[in-house]
């Protein structure tokens, strides 16, 4: 008996007309699969889409790893700093000089703190992702929408720029400079759209010889390798400068991703076994309800092993479409949000503005395993109690 013939076999025994009870018990079994894998599959999702964009949404202001200054001969020697750490291991991609002033930015008597940001050519993207106008051809600034709304300030407004610069003997000097406010963004991340100013570099102009740079970006092959490259700087350089990968900066953001990842191994276990369990009970009330079937292949010669095989064959079909429904379903749900953003969150809690989410392959390889391995093992008893199932009961039935 092959298995095509097993399976067409299977269809006709299990799929013909079915009780009321048998219709309920099919349904609840194959809704309870697709639910379950619906449900890991989303998830998963949402955890890695987390972690995906808020790794984006840093990367516009931070790099995979910030180094400080810690000296002043370090700030005058950043050049050699910037092709040593460019050569530090081969995972290093880009290396770029930054500055970064504290400042106060002041408009129709509103004041706010604020960190200007310096732009460099390594990091001009971000002007890109946040659709900001090329700012290297202009004397002015981009603002961050929740800032711009605390200080009244509109794309076209001038404000009023307060710094100190960081050069030797002069720390602490003043620069005031009226800047035109040439555009308003919006990263989602509102801890830096209500503080940081993105400035041109010619809007520092008065200052560049006495300012120096206050730090280097390094951007990675692999961002997953930061933490370690930064160990690495800090324990080659750690008296001239400071290193810290982009998950130490904003520890508690991915912290937070980290332990929500914790229990899923648990939570995919206990639906995957609710799951395997309605599958058995289904598996139960359909050899009551055909057992009269399956005594009479039994009686035309039906070998144990093709009955087991068929008894399989069913669990494991059901379990297939539950599976598929919910695939369809995680799908669905992630296009959708992807597309729509239907369902929104608070960025002052969660840092960016809608729920985030990013079906990879992996979950759905990883939920199917799961699903298949656990019917499989609630199998064996019903397709062990099927072979049981005595010719004889057409008799003591009729």
């Amino acid at each position: 008996m092959t298995l095509e013939q097993v399976f067409l076999v299977a269809k006709k025994v299990f799929g013909g007309r079915r009780s009321r009870f048998l219709f309920f018990t099919h349904s609840i079994a194959l809704g309870s699969v697709a639910l379950s894998t619906s449900a890991l599959l989303i998830t998963l999702a949402v955890l890695d889409g987390f972690e995906q964009t808020l790794e984006e949404k840093v990367s516009l202001f931070a790099s995979h790893v910030d180094v400080r200054f810690l000296t002043l001969s370090a700030q005058q020697s950043s050049r050699q700093w910037l092709k040593r750490l460019s050569e530090v291991d081969r995972s290093v991609h880009t290396t770029s000089l930054y500055t970064e002033l504290e400042a106060l930015i002041s408009y129709r008597g509103n004041v706010e703190a604020a960190l200007l940001h310096a732009d460099t050519p390594s990091v001009t993207f971000r002007i890109q992702a946040l659709k900001i106008p090329n700012m290297s051809l202009a004397r002015g600034c981009a603002i961050g929408i929740p800032l711009a709304e605390r200080l009244g300030v509109q794309a076209g407004d001038t404000v009023v720029l307060l710094a100190t610069s960081g050069g030797e003997g002069l720390y602490g000097m003043p620069m005031i400079r009226r800047v035109p406010v040439i555009a308003l963004f919006e990263s989602g991340m509102r801890h830096y759209d209500e503080s940081v100013v993105l400035v041109a570099p010619e809007s520092l102009d008065r200052l560049r010889q006495f300012y120096l740079p206050t730090g280097i970006s390094v951007w990675l092959h692999d961002p997953q390798q930061s933490s370690r490259i930064a160990r690495l700087v800090d324990s080659l350089y750690g008296t001239a400068v400071y290193a810290r990968s982009y998950t130490e900066i904003h520890p508690a953001m991915f912290t937070w991703i980290a332990m929500q990842k914790r229990p899923i191994p648990l939570v995919v276990g206990i639906l995957s076994v609710v799951a395997a369990f309605n599958i058995l009970t289904l598996l139960f009330v359909a050899l009551v309800e055909r057992r009269t079937t399956i005594a009479t292949l039994r009686l035309i010669g039906m070998q144990r092993k093709h009955l087991i095989m068929l008894v399989s064959a069913y669990g494991l079909g059901v379990a297939t479409i539950g599976f598929a429904l919910g695939v369809t379903i995680a799908l669905v749900f992630s296009i959708v949000q992807r597309s729509l953003g239907v369902v929104r969150l608070d960025s002052a809690v969660y840092f960016i503005d809608r729920l985030p989410i990013e079906l990879l392959p992996w979950h759905i390889i990883s939920v199917g395993i799961a699903v298949l391995v656990l019917t499989l093992a609630v199998l064996v008893l019903p397709a062990l109690v099927a072979t049981r199932i005595s010719p004889l009961a057409i008799i003591r039935i009729r």
